[in-house]
């Protein structure tokens, strides 16, 4: 009987937390934190810079659609695009770059979503945007993080621009939101 009621209690709880996230969706706004952006804000040069030979940049993440409204993501049939910017910083053409993305939860513990896309070519200072189509909205959680990088090519030396890492935070608005 004790245990009987305690999985009653646990799937009441579970059912309230349900009903409570859905009634909330349309009150729900993602907001997004930059690791690379707080990193780049302390960081002056007084001389140029001189590029190296191999370097490869993120540049910037977008979302397609924009992560400002839950519900909209949520009831949205195609999925989310995740946008992920790539610079050639170096002097020399670069080929088959992986591009790697990954979505977690639990403080990266729980990994909910991985994607892979391999640029072919990549000129001396051209951008590039890869474009990872049809994502389905990840199960409900308080906080994601999601991790981008353009793994290491040969001769490349400056790895700290090769990755960005990113906190999504759900955060609850009032009605009118």
């Amino acid at each position: 009987m004790g245990q009987d009621s305690a999985w009653l209690h646990l799937i009441r709880l579970m059912l309230i937390a349900i009903i409570v996230v859905s009634g909330m969706t349309g009150c729900i706004k993602v907001e997004v934190i930059d690791y690379q952006e707080e990193t780049d804000t302390g960081t002056t040069t007084s001389s140029p810079i001189t590029p190296n030979d191999h370097d490869l940049a993120i540049l910037a993440v977008d979302f397609d659609p924009q992560l400002d409204d839950y519900e909209q993501l949520l009831n949205d049939p195609e999925g989310i695009t995740l946008l992920i910017a790539i610079e050639n910083t170096g002097l020399s053409t670069e080929s088959n770059i992986l591009v790697e993305a990954q979505l977690s939860a639990d403080e990266g513990e729980t990994i909910l979503v991985e994607r892979n896309a391999t640029v072919d070519s990549i000129a001396p200072g051209e951008t590039q945007v890869i474009r990872f189509s049809q994502i389905p909205c990840p199960p409900y959680r308080p906080a994601y993080q999601l991790s981008v990088q353009a793994l290491t090519v040969p001769g490349e030396t400056n790895l700290t621009n090769n990755s960005r890492m990113y906190d999504l935070h759900l955060i609850l608005t009032p009605e009118s939101g």
